[in-house]
């Protein structure tokens, strides 16, 4: 197996421009971070245009992930280099970085064929302004743990690529279709010309959750932290759904509303 190149400076400096979102939205690229979302990117059909590894670290490369981040980058003959640890440090974004870098190339999916290529019973998620990264990136794991078929960010939610967003992730990303910088109302409209029904989901005066029948074909509204979902929205919904409250607590996180949510949808797909 080939061994790791000295990285440019050049290059160096044109990965650095990746830790800003102009640049990330700019040259279609991102920067995943750590053994285990590198090895979640190159096991997806994402493209992984390089690697690049903290020298000090260069030496445990055939160790991550039991061997398989090594594997797979010898299968793919993915271009693989080096750094000093000063320079790694101005790539990371984590407190203690276990020395590796993937950049990996954003995958567009267009809207016709995100919903032409959806089941006939289907959920989708869509989030309504979402702004915390933990609360998006912890969505998306949950919505890929209950096998939800697509996820949808609106164009004021956080950025996907978000280097918090993606460590909530923990590779989620890179397992389900989601689609970001969305016109949330054209969107919206073009579920329902599919025969969606948009559900959004209420502090108080919704249907009861462990009441409500999901339609075949779902689009669960998850809103802004502190203004829920937003007017535009709830023009297009067909249903409201409460999480019934038992005790004092002001409000759930949007992202413990979601997985209970998905978990009632489940429950109920399974027991049909």
């Amino acid at each position: 197996m080939k061994s790791f190149e000295k990285i440019s400076q050049s290059r160096l400096k044109s990965y650095l421009k990746l830790t800003q979102k102009k640049y990330r939205q700019n040259e279609r690229k991102f920067l995943v971070e750590g053994v285990h979302l590198v090895d979640e990117a190159l096991k997806s059909e994402w493209e992984v245009e390089c690697l690049i590894v903290n020298e000090e670290e260069s030496g445990r490369f055939g160790e991550w992930e039991n061997g398989r981040v090594k594997e797979m980058v010898k299968e793919e003959g993915i271009p693989m280099y080096e750094c000093s640890k000063k320079e790694f440090t101005e790539l990371s974004d984590t407190v203690t970085p276990q020395g590796i870098v993937a950049v990996v190339k954003i995958k567009e999916y267009t809207s016709q064929d995100f919903w032409k290529k959806l089941p006939k019973h289907a959920i989708i998620v869509v989030l309504d302004d979402v702004a915390d990264p933990g609360n998006v990136g912890t969505i998306i794991r949950t919505c890929d743990w209950f096998g939800v078929d697509g996820v949808l960010l609106s164009k004021n939610s956080v950025e996907l690529y978000n280097p918090k967003v993606l460590r909530s992730t923990m590779g989620s990303i890179f397992h389900l279709p989601i689609i970001t910088e969305i016109d949330l109302g054209d969107m919206i409209q073009g579920g329902r010309d599919l025969g969606f029904e948009v559900i959004t989901t209420v502090p108080e005066d919704g249907e009861p959750l462990d009441k409500f029948s999901f339609p075949e074909r779902s689009i669960i509204i998850i809103g802004n932290e502190a203004h829920g979902v937003s007017q535009i929205v709830r023009k297009h919904a067909h249903k409201s759904v409460t999480i019934t409250k038992y005790g004092k607590a002001e409000s759930l996180n949007a992202a413990i509303s979601c997985g209970i949510i998905l978990n009632a949808w489940r429950d109920k797909k399974m027991s049909n």
